[in-house]
């Protein structure tokens, strides 16, 4: 009995009807709250003040959120801003994505965390494997034509992923996004996003729009493929890589690592514009020896770093530059 207990422990929802079976949240399984802000009160200069030498900040100008599990501090905000708590952000979406997705789909589901500032960035993905999509990569150093892959060809498989990210400290508002996970290198790529924003800091999420959302990249997602499926044939130079990585506005310093990125992945995909977006996807996807995220050593902002990296990658996606190799 216990051992059945502490499966469903780890179990979110199982739907009997579809199979699917949602592994529940771990690392961003907390509650935050708010809380008063102190400050010191005019003129007291003790380095270990006590509660008699602080004093109150009203709410309409600072509140504190903290996380009712270990007491740390999130952030500072107003005190119009509204907490959405993660576990209300990933009951919408686990509905959502139970009554939209293909029942063959919901399998083998898989679930990813990751935080920033003990939690006052999060970011969590659930995967769907049985979505996977081939993609056909070229092989040798210089790229073969679509029509001449033979033997040379190598395939990667693509997985289907939605992604909650929030924040306690203002920095974001809620965001779901669409992506693609490579699981070949498990570089991942923003294909879409739901931003919350409009509709401020609040766990009233429109349920219709966001379903909709979820249908909408679901039901492109094979559309999508054979486009990437395109740039995998598509065989470009170093030297157009470079240029194109220039005038879409990366610093002289990220490009060079890209460049050598590129490289890399070129060794295993040929030389083309997949193996140009997958070097970009991996500097959006891991803190490496070569793209080792700024002060990670004394602070605790990886995950926070990788998803502003990965909106800088669609821009560069979106850039008429990538968009003229791409046509």
């Amino acid at each position: 009995m216990e051992s059945i207990m502490g499966i469903q422990s780890n179990i979110l929802s199982f739907n009997q009807a579809t199979g699917a079976i949602f592994p529940a949240l771990e690392k961003c399984d907390f509650e935050a709250k708010h809380t008063t802000a102190y400050v010191q009160k005019s003129g007291c200069t003790n380095p270990n003040p006590s509660l008699d030498d602080l004093q109150a900040v009203p709410d309409h100008i600072a509140k504190i959120i903290y996380r009712t599990d270990t007491g740390q501090a999130l952030g500072r905000t107003g005190s119009r801003y509204g907490i959405v708590q993660n576990a209300a952000l990933q009951d919408q979406m686990v509905q959502s994505l139970e009554q939209t997705l293909p029942a063959e789909y919901l399998k083998g589901i898989e679930l990813e965390e990751h935080t920033s500032g003990n939690g006052a960035f999060c970011k969590f993905t659930y995967t769907f494997p049985n979505a996977a999509e081939p993609i056909r990569q070229l092989r040798d150093s210089t790229g073969y034509q679509s029509d001449r892959y033979g033997q040379h060809h190598k395939e990667t498989w693509l997985n289907l992923a939605f992604s909650v990210i929030n924040s306690f400290d203002g920095s974001t508002p809620a965001i779901f996004k669409a992506e693609v996970r490579d699981v070949s290198c498990l570089n991942s790529l923003t294909t879409g996003f739901f931003d919350t924003s409009k509709q401020r800091h609040t766990a009233k999420i429109d349920a219709g729009r966001f379903a909709s959302f979820i249908e909408e990249q679901a039901s492109n997602y094979k559309k999508r493929i054979e486009i990437w499926q395109a740039w995998a044939g598509r065989s470009i130079t170093p030297e157009q890589a470079e240029t194109c990585l220039k005038e879409a506005g990366l610093s002289l310093r990220l490009t060079k690592g890209l460049m050598e990125q590129f490289e890399t992945e070129a060794a295993q995909r040929g030389r083309s514009l997949w193996a140009l977006s997958s070097c970009l996807t991996f500097w959006a996807s891991h803190s490496s020896e070569r793209f080792t995220v700024k002060g990670s050593a004394k602070k605790d902002n990886i995950a926070e770093t990788l998803n502003a990296r990965s909106n800088r990658v669609n821009q560069v996606i979106a850039s008429p530059a990538f968009q003229a190799l791409a046509a």
